[in-house]
């Protein structure tokens, strides 16, 4: 059975079981908060973490009063068991985490590349992130521009 409800509870008790024994954990990411380093439908990938092994601009998972949240750490404060975080889109900051909230870190992504789907580590997939961003990219400017070519009304606007 699938649960579209992303705070569930099940996806709770099931991430926290497979982190807390050194498994990864694999969902389907909603929400354009992150994008465009994460986009609304893509496959994450995350790992436990201890929070001091954490860096600054690490993208974390994280259990908080609005729901889960996969955010990329802005400021943090070991002594002190603080983690600022906010997605890529934010203005604003999320309120401070503590280390106990952190659920674990995201490794990678799964990206269509032409048609293949292959895995991009968020700390060394540039290359592939970026092929993949030039096929949206291209693929966008592709549609304007045929919708603009062949269809006389799209012209006037």
């Amino acid at each position: 059975m699938i649960l579209r409800n992303a705070d569930s509870e099940l996806f709770e008790g099931l991430a926290l079981l497979m982190l807390r024994e050194g498994l990864s954990v694999r969902f389907q990411a909603r929400g354009g908060s992150m994008s465009p380093a994460i986009r609304d439908g893509e496959i994450v990938e995350v790992s436990a973490v201890k929070p001091s092994k954490l860096r600054k601009n690490d993208i974390i998972l994280a259990k908080t009063k609005f729901g889960f949240r996969l955010h990329r750490i802005v400021t943090m404060d070991l002594a002190n068991d603080i983690f600022v975080t906010r997605g890529d889109c934010g203005q604003e900051n999320d309120p401070p985490l503590k280390g106990a909230q952190i659920l674990g870190m995201a490794r990678s992504k799964e990206l269509r590349v032409g048609w293949m789907t292959v895995r991009a580590s968020f700390r060394s997939g540039g290359f592939l992130r970026a092929a993949a961003r030039t096929q949206y990219l291209t693929g966008k400017l592709f549609r304007k521009f045929t919708a603009v070519r062949f269809n006389p009304a799209a012209r006037s606007q």
